[in-house]
């Protein structure tokens, strides 16, 4: 028996450990991940009413309160993106110019335990990546668009402890603190106009590192009401946060051929001497609605809503002591995603699917090589099998369109056409004690 469930705690420590993990390029609009389960995202997410299982703890922590079992949950996401692309446009970088993002390995995911205080009282351990961003171009030094952005990498994770509380039959509430842990990497070149040759020409590598893991303290709450056996309410909601960063900015310069234009670059830019970068993040407040109604014992259909209140990402003011303040304008705005899925259950497993479309919050000024968002649509499927007592293993796959996007209006006068797909395949394992 002990051996057993070491063997079940040994699995789901190796699914826990890809929560560190570089998390993917923004997979919900903007930068936010909101695939926080194997099921959850069988069901394109559509689980804030559902929630019965120990990722309620993100989807809706009042679901928890209904968990009688004491049950850890982990699954991991893969990101694979066929294609991320941009297609020049006139003036620039102009027309029949094209450039691929690179195709690293990213992976996140998540890991949830709930247990009984009492029968009416749950206590549940958590953490998951509510944010995350990869923008990596190909052939960095010879991109276009390299001033702007060669590669931008933020990883977020939350560790919460949450309580719920069923507090009869027919409602339940849940709530607890949510501890941010952020960094972020930034790198992009530096142009200046050779006076020399009357070119504009690359003269230094730009490199900013955050140090250390800021700490910021938010909560989460949820509600669940069943005011029939088939039908069932909630509502949960993730605080916003302000998220401060520092760390060493890294100037290399880089040789323009001209001798006395690269002695003169040598002393405006502080080479060497890594003096330190500071901006601060800000991650939106997430409020999501849903309904779920049994069609009968087996099949669950569900219907969502998610509020982001992006219009807080209204730009980032990045400091650099000895240097001017570099200020990016964003304007993002307020959206919703909506969100529908399917949930059938047998004596063996699960099966599940459901669809999403999710509005970018990004205007068009703001789209270019730093972040190219737009409006999604993705299809998903999933499935559970209960392959031991007490373990089942659970698949899931989202499959998301990102909707063309053309922009020739932009703050960095940068024109292009940007396509995205992108498939993120789930694996994960439940076990019940």
């Amino acid at each position: 028996m002990f051996k057993a469930i070491g063997t079940r705690l040994a699995a789901l420590v190796l699914v826990g450990l890809a929560v560190a993990l570089p998390a993917a390029r923004l997979e919900a609009a903007g930068f936010a991940l909101f695939e926080q389960s194997s099921k959850g995202n069988a069901m394109a997410g559509a689980f804030t009413a559902t929630a019965e299982d120990p990722s309620a703890m993100f989807y809706n922590p009042a679901g928890n309160a209904f968990i009688d079992e004491t049950v850890l949950d982990g699954s991991i996401f893969g990101v694979i993106r066929p294609t991320a692309r941009l297609d020049g446009l006139n003036p620039y970088p102009g027309e029949g110019y094209s450039a691929n993002m690179a195709k690293p390995l990213y992976w996140f995911g998540n890991m949830y335990f709930v247990t009984s205080l009492s029968k009416d009282f749950k206590v549940s351990l958590g953490m998951w990546s509510p944010n995350g961003l990869g923008v990596p171009w190909q052939n960095p030094d010879t991109f276009r668009g390299r001033v702007i952005n060669q590669r931008i990498d933020l990883r977020q994770l939350s560790v919460s402890a949450q309580f719920a509380w069923k507090v009869s039959d027919e409602i339940a509430i849940g709530a607890g603190p949510e501890v941010r842990f952020t960094d972020v990497k930034l790198s992009r070149n530096v142009q200046a106009v050779n006076p020399f040759t009357q070119r504009v020409t690359d003269i230094a590598h730009l490199s900013l590192i955050s140090t250390g893991t800021p700490i910021k303290v938010t909560w989460t709450a949820g509600l669940l009401i069943k005011p029939c056996d088939r039908l069932r309410f909630g509502v949960s909601y993730h605080a916003h946060v302000d998220v401060d960063l520092e760390g060493p900015a890294q100037f290399y310069q880089i040789s323009s051929g001209s001798p006395q234009f690269d002695a003169a670059v040598s002393t405006l830019l502080p080479f060497g001497t890594n003096p330190t970068g500071r901006t601060t993040l800000q991650f939106p407040s997430l409020t999501s609605f849903g309904v779920a109604y049994d069609v009968t014992p087996n099949l669950t259909l569900e219907v969502d809503g998610n509020y982001t209140t992006w219009k807080v990402f209204d730009q980032t003011v990045i400091r650099i002591n000895g240097l001017a303040d570099s200020v990016l304008p964003h304007g993002w705005e307020n959206t919703w995603a909506v969100r529908a899925g399917a949930l059938y259950k047998g004596k063996k497993g699960w099966l599940a699917a459901g669809f999403v479309y999710d509005q970018t919050p990004q205007p068009d000024f703001d789209v270019s090589p730093f972040l190219p968002d737009s409006n999604r649509t993705g299809v998903t499927i999933g499935a559970g099998f209960n392959v031991l007592k007490g373990v089942q293993l659970n698949f899931s796959s989202l499959f998301l369109w990102f909707h063309e996007r053309t922009v020739t209006t932009n703050k960095d006068n940068f024109s292009a056409t940007y396509q995205t797909f992108a498939i993120l395949p789930s694996v994960g394992m439940k076990t019940t004690f």
